[in-house]
């Protein structure tokens, strides 16, 4: 019939996340009608490049849910009724905060929200309520001081010296437009900075011992308790260099003592579908729990290209099918996202001296020898050309602007 609105089977939203490009193709390559919608404020002024992936059947500019995050939630729902969506998967902090709410209105209509039930995604987002129950399991996690001011700044620097680290509790509160990542402080000054900054978006601020070593995560699939699938994966260069985005990262088997304290956490919280569990290294080696994301993370790419289908996991959950499970999946593949890689090189050349950095030297040869060890790219893909190429022309753009 003429001016029937079209059906889709997911609208998958947070275009400008890689995750979401990833998702995407996934989902389309089994054959399903996939929808990318993102807030109009968090991609001008380029287009999000998985808008140009020939998976994405239908793009949809969405309300800023910076300014107006009911107007932003109302034509998430609008979109959803009205093109018999059965799926709505968001991949970012932000939307799931102002979803997670509005399952039941979606439900209404035989629309899943795919995400974490909202009990757990509470303790989830909590990095302070998610140590806790780690306490409780006997899982190791750097030391902490919960900082309100001075006097808890001056104990973390008595306990710990400086460099160490703050964190805020949660990483997205709706006050500003970025998600607030973990800084490394030197001194008081700097600590004192930090903590005012993360204090006025309304987070909690934990200090905790800087751990020097490695970062290694598990992205598990759960579904009714039992987990279907893991993958592990092994971050070697992150940006900001301090606990942000993985830009390369590489698929390991997972060490015992990562896996059960994950799958323990996981199920101690009731996480339900896809969660990451990350952790980092002490100077003796010894695995401590950094935070829990519970949705879809930026490593998702490797578990992919190693073999394990998340997205196709997330779908069959949300609509009543069976779990296809993965119990296995190739190591040793390493994938490179390229634009945050440069980003990560020009990051490391202004920080040094700080935990996490390397020689400008150093740095370089890092970055230019990955071109040889790195098959996979985030964005690249010789089936789906479009949303490379509009990844390397806004990477250009950048570069040409930074160059003057």
């Amino acid at each position: 019939m003429a001016g029937r609105p079209e059906v889709f089977d997911v609208l998958i939203l947070d275009a400008t996340n890689k995750q979401s490009l990833a998702a995407t193709r996934c989902l389309g390559r089994a054959g399903l009608r996939v929808a990318l919608g993102e807030s109009a404020g968090q991609y001008r002024p380029h287009l999000p490049p998985s808008f140009r992936s020939r998976y994405c059947a239908r793009s949809v500019t969405l309300a800023n849910y910076l300014d107006d995050p009911a107007a932003y939630v109302a034509a998430v729902i609008a979109f959803a009724r009205e093109h018999r969506v059965q799926v709505v998967l968001p991949t970012g902090d932000a939307s799931i905060a102002a979803l997670a709410p509005q399952r039941e209105r979606l439900a209404e209509f035989g629309c899943t929200l795919a995400v974490a039930p909202d009990a757990a995604l509470e303790i989830a987002n909590d990095k302070s309520r998610t140590l806790e129950i780690a306490a409780k399991l006997g899982i190791a996690y750097p030391a902490s001081v919960q900082v309100h001011g001075i006097d808890e700044l001056r104990k973390a620097e008595a306990d710990f010296g400086y460099p160490f680290v703050l964190k805020p509790t949660v990483s997205w509160t709706g006050k500003g437009a970025d998600r607030c990542v973990p800084v490394d402080v030197l001194d008081e000054a700097e600590a004192l900075d930090v903590t005012r900054r993360f204090l006025d978006t309304g987070a909690g601020v934990l200090a905790q011992r800087w751990a020097c070593g490695r970062r290694e995560g598990v992205t598990l699939f759960i579904d009714g308790g039992e987990v279907v699938a893991s993958c592990g994966h092994v971050a070697h260069r992150t940006s900001p260099p301090l606990g942000g985005a993985s830009v390369v990262r590489e698929s390991i088997a997972v060490p015992w003592a990562i896996l059960d304290a994950s799958v323990r956490l996981a199920r101690a919280i009731g996480l339900e579908g896809t969660c990451e569990v990350e952790y980092r290294r002490d100077a003796d080696g010894r695995p401590l729990l950094m935070e829990v994301n519970a949705r879809l993370a930026g490593t998702l790419e490797n578990a992919i290209k190693s073999g394990v289908n998340f997205p196709l996991m997330i779908w069959q959950q949300s609509t009543g099918r069976h779990v296809d499970p993965a119990r296995s999946y190739r190591t040793g593949v390493r994938t490179r996202w390229l634009h945050g890689d440069l980003r990560w090189l020009r990051e490391n050349r202004a920080r040094p001296g700080r935990p996490d950095s390397v020689s400008a030297a150093r740095g370089a040869w890092a970055f230019a020898a990955e071109f040889a060890r790195t098959r996979y790219y985030d964005y690249f893909d010789r089936d789906d050309l479009g949303p490379g190429l509009a990844e390397l022309r806004n990477t250009v753009k950048v570069i040409g602007k930074r160059g003057r």
